[in-house]
Order: C-alpha cells, then structure tokens, then sequence
C-alpha cells in the first residue's frame, strides 16, 4: 500500500480539498481506462516535498460575487451530463468539474443548484468508489442544511478528511491530480465567461492573471503522472494555456493581464473544458 509519505498531509489536503471538496477516491468498479494503475506510484516518489497551497474556487467564485458578476444558471456543468461519465479519468475530471460548479452556487446562496452539484458529486465519487465513513448520511445532512451556506461549507469541507485518508492509503494518485485539473479548469472557465460578461471586470481580470502561479505549480503535480494517457492529454491543454499566461508580465509583484492574452486564455479553457464536459 502506497502512502503520500513525504508530503505535508494539510497541505495536500489544503489542494484537493480546495478543487474537489470531498470528491476524490479510487476505483474499483465499472470501466477504466488504459494504463490508470498507479499503485506502485506516489506523488513524492518523483517531486519535491510539496509546501504549496492553490485557490480554491470558492476563492474564485467568492471574487467573482464580489466583483459583482452574477449567477448565471446555465454557464455550469450540466447536472444531467453526469450519466454520461464512464471512465474513470471522465469521472474524476469532471468531479473536480462539479465540485467548482458546487462551489460557485453555494457562494451564490443557489440552493437548488447546489443540491443539484452536490447529488452530481456523490453519483461520481460513488462511480469511483469511494467508501468513507458518512457517505450515507452526507445528502441529508446537505439537505437539511441547504439554506445555511455556512453550515454547508462545513459539512463539505468536514467530510473532505475522511475521503483524503481513504485516497491516500489507496495510492490513486492519478486520480487525485486529474480532480484537481478539473477543478481548476472550471474555476478558470467560469471566470473568463463571467469576465466577458460586466463591463467593470477589472477584479476578475486580476484573478484570472493570477491564476498563472497556479498553473506553474499545477503542471508540474500532474507531470509525476504523465505516463498515464489521460493525464498527458490534459497536460498538452495545460501548457498550451501556460503559453498564453507566459506572456503577461509581472510589474511590482503583480501579473498583468492583457486584452489579447485573456483572449488566447479564454479560447483555450474554453477548448479543453468543453472535452473534459462531453467526454463520456
């Protein structure tokens, strides 16, 4: 049994906690893919000690709130898209899909879309069998809860501590990384979308030039993993969006964003997101 030995727990907790709630597990049922078998594979066996936190999208979604850009209903995910996932690099990226759709409704205070993610969650993390203690309980618990977005954020992120011990003591560290990309692939996408939208984007545009660190710690977390088809399709999407945020400069600290480089970004998010969506 593979464990994430060398890595500081919280902080990787802080990483997938952030872009998959409680939505990461292994699996051992339906169909999977070629070559996703990493038990003999740890995220540390290839990387450095990892001391890095990355933006949750309920980071990103609550800037975006603030920035004043609204809900748009039908920008997320489709909930009925989730019947269609069955392999398992489709579930786990759209999981980390869903859980940021979850994200921006809960900021939101949306509490039929939120039901709505968090049933798309569960129907996922169950197709990647993930078996944790609360699994039974957690919709109901969401449910009765449902209007209180606070109580929600703790009882997702609360559950989230179970499913990181039952990830890492099963070693699936491919699917880890690929719930993280979705994560931040949707976080990316609803921004650039939203950003499109307001006239006064400035915040939002910053946020999204921000996201440039991010990447540079992202890519380098699913190159441990790069022998796995799936992992390097991402990957190649990954550095083509890397491209376009290589070209903003930083001037005191601070990214700059450009008309023609957000253009290159939203064009490219909006390439790989749509795969990752209609994928099955």
């Amino acid at each position: 049994m593979n464990k994430l030995r060398n890595l500081s727990i919280a902080k990787l907790a802080i990483i997938i906690a952030a872009f998959g709630f409680l939505a990461i597990g292994c699996s051992n049922s339906g169909q999977t893919d070629e070559n996703t078998s990493d038990s003999t594979l740890s995220l540390t066996d290839k990387a450095e000690k990892l001391v890095y936190p990355m933006p949750t999208p309920l980071e990103i979604t609550t800037m975006l709130n603030k920035a004043g850009a609204s809900y748009i209903i039908g920008i997320a995910n489709r909930p009925e898209n989730v019947d269609k996932y069955f392999t398992e690099s489709a579930k786990a990226l759209n999981l980390g899909i869903y859980g940021a759709d979850l994200s921006y409704s809960a900021t939101y205070g949306m509490s039929q879309e939120t039901m709505n993610f968090f049933v798309c969650t569960k129907k996922l993390r169950d197709g990647l069998d993930v078996q944790t203690p609360g699994n039974d309980s957690l919709s109901a618990k969401i449910e009765a809860n449902i209007e209180n977005k606070d109580s929600i954020y703790k009882i997702l992120t609360g559950s989230f501590t179970s499913t990181f011990e039952y990830l890492n003591n099963n070693g699936k560290g491919t699917v880890a990384v690929m719930v993280i990309a979705g994560g931040w692939i949707e976080g990316l996408y609803l921004s650039t979308e939203l950003a499109g939208m307001i006239d006064k984007n400035t915040e939002i545009m910053q946020g999204i030039a921000d996201q440039k660190e991010t990447l540079s710690k992202l890519i380098p977390l699913m190159e441990n993993y790069k022998e796995n088809q799936n992992v390097s399709d991402v990957l190649k999407n990954l550095n083509t969006i890397k491209l376009a945020f290589d070209e903003l400069k930083t001037v005191e600290n601070k990214t700059q964003m450009t008309k023609e480089s957000f253009n290159k970004i939203k064009k490219e998010v909006s390439i790989l997101r749509k795969k990752v969506v209609e994928t099955p």
